[in-house]
């Protein structure tokens, strides 16, 4: 682990004089007149500018950085920031991107904007405790604030490997690092302070961030009351911490719709994929295997929209699972959803206030990442296509991530529908032409088989080729 050290040394700070003032560079010009052509026209590319002082004034012949060299060193700065944070994926959350209520919200993106003492998140697995305290070190970065994030579980991890003879860092710096930083975030605390050491290393963490009130963000799924009598005198104090209880929002725990509705296939991961299906060969075995690394790459970054769209069998409901499933691993905010299931419910409950299928709906369409499974006939009817039309044009103007699964043909769906799933400006199209995946057959049952070698054409239909 890089010395957080490294990224809180500041670039001296001074005024740089302006082309208008009577300041000259320290050599009176760029030697190269090419390179003083495309030059910062204040310093003429030296960087540094000499006060004009008179002789005998204390500022004589000074050297002070120029507007340009502080702009860049700014920039610099930024992405070292960013990169010491341990955010990782976390690092793009933003208090915008959170389907959390706006009072919550905007008591985070106050503490974020001048974060003091501690802010305590509380709320039940997947609630979105982690995404708004990566938002909260995402704000503290922009100010230019040193931040690290990184669950309990982890931290804890890395200071027993310290122990290791091999470890490249001790554990008195790795644990100075940690308990020195300007603003930690330490998420997920919880079941990981069970055993007599980590109670105390956690406990001496905090004990010193709380006697010197350093500013420090603590995510948990469990009540302030049931935890550990020494975390809870120091989280529970009100003359030091503020804590922000997360409802559930009628999602997974709290609403028996979600235990049906938001499915979780835990077989249904990449690592049990077949890239090669059940011995395919050729086109139809690299078709596959394209949309198996479109699928990781969208998961690995989840960004705008992704559909596939093949026959029954074909690997999309597994991609679509896989691709929730890693989501959820990195701590996501993400649904997976059967179109059928879903519409049954909401056809059978489904009212415009004081129903819980409303807020089911309204959390399907402001999830942070969506997977739609089989988007298929069900979307025959007038209301049907309402609704989904509703869904899927909230996400396609807020560009929230979204796969879509169908064994539709373009030509089949609802055309303001396709209209919004084929935008190239957001949405890649990717079509499956593999078999049937479950059975391995290596071709369509047809009269002639070998008529469909040439067949398999799948490519994105929309903004090309995954990297």
């Amino acid at each position: 682990m890089d010395s957080l050290g490294e990224v809180l040394n500041r670039y001296p700070r001074a005024s740089a004089a302006r082309p208008d003032e009577a300041a000259t560079s320290s050599n009176g010009g760029a030697a190269n007149p090419e390179a003083a052509a495309t030059a910062c026209p204040t310093c003429e590319g030296i960087g540094w500018l000499r006060s004009d002082a008179p002789l005998g004034d204390p500022d004589f012949g000074t050297l002070t950085p120029c507007h340009c060299r502080i702009e860049e060193f700014d920039a610099g700065r930024f992405a070292r920031l960013r990169r010491h944070s341990n955010l990782g994926n976390l690092a793009n959350v933003r208090f915008d991107d959170l389907a959390l209520p706006q009072e919550t919200i905007e008591v985070a993106r106050k503490y974020g904007e001048n974060p003091r003492g501690w802010l305590v998140i509380v709320g039940a697995p997947g609630s979105g405790k982690t995404r708004l305290a990566a938002a909260i070190a995402g704000a503290s970065i922009e100010r230019g604030e040193a931040v690290f994030f990184i669950p309990v579980a982890d931290l804890l991890d890395h200071l027993r490997a310290t122990f290791a003879p091999q470890s490249e860092i001790t554990y008195d710096d790795l644990f100075e690092q940690v308990r020195t930083v300007p603003v930690l975030v330490l998420d997920d605390l919880g079941y990981e302070s069970a055993t007599p050491w980590a109670k105390e290393k956690l406990g001496q963490l905090l004990n010193h961030r709380h006697n010197a009130a350093m500013p420090t963000v603590v995510t948990t799924d469990t009540p302030i009351e049931a935890l550990d009598e020494r975390l809870r005198s120091r989280l529970g104090d009100t003359s030091t911490s503020q804590v922000l209880v997360l409802s559930s929002g009628g999602r997974r725990g709290s609403n028996k719709a979600f235990s049906h509705l938001d499915l979780a296939l835990p077989h249904m991961t990449f690592e049990t994929f077949k890239p090669d299906g059940g011995g395919l060969k050729g086109p139809f075995r690299e078709n596959l295997r394209e949309a198996f690394q479109l699928a990781k790459s969208f998961a690995d970054s989840p960004d705008e929209w992704l559909v596939f769209i093949g026959g029954h069998g074909s690997g999309k409901t597994h991609l679509g699972s896989a691709i929730a499933t890693h989501c959820r691993s990195r701590g996501d905010d993400v649904l997976f959803i059967i179109v059928p299931q879903l519409l049954d419910f909401l056809r059978s409950t489904f009212s415009r206030e004081g129903n819980p299928s409303y807020e089911v709906f309204e959390q399907v369409k402001n999830v942070r990442v969506l997977v739609l499974d089989d988007f298929s006939e069900s979307i025959g009817t007038a209301w049907t296509r309402e609704k989904l039309d509703l869904l899927l044009n909230h996400r396609y103007l807020k560009r929230l991530p979204t796969v879509i699964t169908s064994s539709l043909s373009p030509d089949e769906m609802e055309p303001r529908i396709w209209s919004r799933m084929s935008d190239p400006r957001l949405s890649n199209v990717y079509e499956i032409m593999a078999p049937d995946y479950r059975t391995g057959r290596e071709y369509p049952t047809k009269a002639d088989p070998a008529a469909e070698v040439e067949r398999p054409r799948g490519r994105p239909r929309g903004r090309g080729r995954p990297a």
